[in-house]
């Protein structure tokens, strides 16, 4: 890691921040004032509100063996901006569909229930992710497009290592959810953009050390109680929870190897990203040895991210 580093970001400084100046700077650095602030983030997610009623009811209706393309489209009725994104993303190239897709029930028929449900999450959380992050390093809707591929790809590559199409769809839901907790975090670390920044280059590019070190906890613990609250399943809280500490996520390894792996791909490929982020993300041997892949396999989806990396922005 290089002494300076300089993040080019639009409404932040861009000088170099060093190992001195992060010393140096005011911060809540004393035990009690960040035990409070992670207190404070942890109740945050109290005063969340539910995931929104049309969404629980379609998510519902998936499971009804009963329900039919009709059925979705009356329920999808009453949201018209949700109806827009989820055609805006069926369209997109992403799925490189033949023809225009322009009713639900016509989606519903091409893409199926279970794509439908995915996508249904993905249009309800876009309107959540598409500000900017920069204390995170994502420009405006960069943390929806890392989102969005992050789900995309893992369902994937899932499927490219021969998991079952069931585990390759929830991996779709894992990712796109991964970084659920950053929406709880962000305004105070939007405040505190500097700071953040500098402790990030302190932890050698590690963000959650760096929130750690700000606030008392990391985005991975507060996504995991947001997914806890949404009554999302136990693997996909462990996933929130340890994608970024695969050797505890025991009974899930397989799982947040995966998206480990695909998140580290987009943070090192700076998708989204403000240039020279300083986040720096590393793959260890655990991660390969759980998913029985080699470093060609690695290079492999990394060629191909980033051959299809354009097409996201029609999402």
């Amino acid at each position: 890691m290089k002494k300076g580093h300089t993040v080019v970001a639009s409404g932040l400084n861009t000088k170099a921040f060093s190992k001195e100046q992060v010393r140096n700077t005011p911060s809540l650095t004393n035990v009690v004032a960040k035990k409070r602030l992670g207190e404070e983030m942890i109740s945050k997610v109290d005063d969340l509100p539910s995931l929104p009623t049309v969404v629980t009811q379609i998510l519902n209706l998936i499971q009804d063996e009963q329900s039919n393309a009709s059925n979705f489209e009356k329920y999808l009725r009453q949201d018209q901006g949700l109806t827009a994104r989820l055609l805006r993303i069926v369209n997109s190239s992403f799925f490189g569909l033949k023809h225009k897709v322009t009713s639900i029930s016509q989606a519903v028929v091409i893409i199926g229930y279970q794509s439908l449900k995915n996508l249904v999450l993905a249009a309800s959380t876009s309107k959540f992710l598409e500000g900017a992050f920069p204390g995170y390093g994502f420009k405006e809707q960069g943390l929806w497009q890392h989102s969005f591929m992050v789900a995309s790809w893992s369902q994937k590559i899932a499927i490219k290592l021969g998991w079952a199409k069931e585990e390759a769809e929830e991996m779709f839901v894992a990712g796109l959810l991964h970084d659920i907790g950053k929406l709880v975090m962000s305004s105070y670390v939007t405040e505190h953009c500097q700071e953040m920044i500098m402790f990030i280059i302190e932890s050698k590019g590690d963000v959650c050390k760096a929130e750690s070190a700000l606030m008392g906890v990391d985005h991975a613990e507060i996504g995991a109680r947001i997914a806890q609250k949404w009554n999302f399943s136990n693997q996909l809280v462990n996933i929130i929870k340890y994608h970024h500490n695969i050797e505890e996520s025991s009974g899930s390894e397989k799982e947040v190897s995966l998206i480990n792996l695909v998140n580290y791909l987009l943070i090192k490929g700076q998708y989204g990203m403000f240039e020279n982020f300083p986040i720096v993300l590393s793959l260890d041997e655990f991660c390969k040895q759980t998913l029985n892949i080699t470093d060609e396999n690695i290079e492999g989806y990394s060629q191909e991210i980033h051959a299809s990396a354009e097409n996201w922005e029609e999402c």
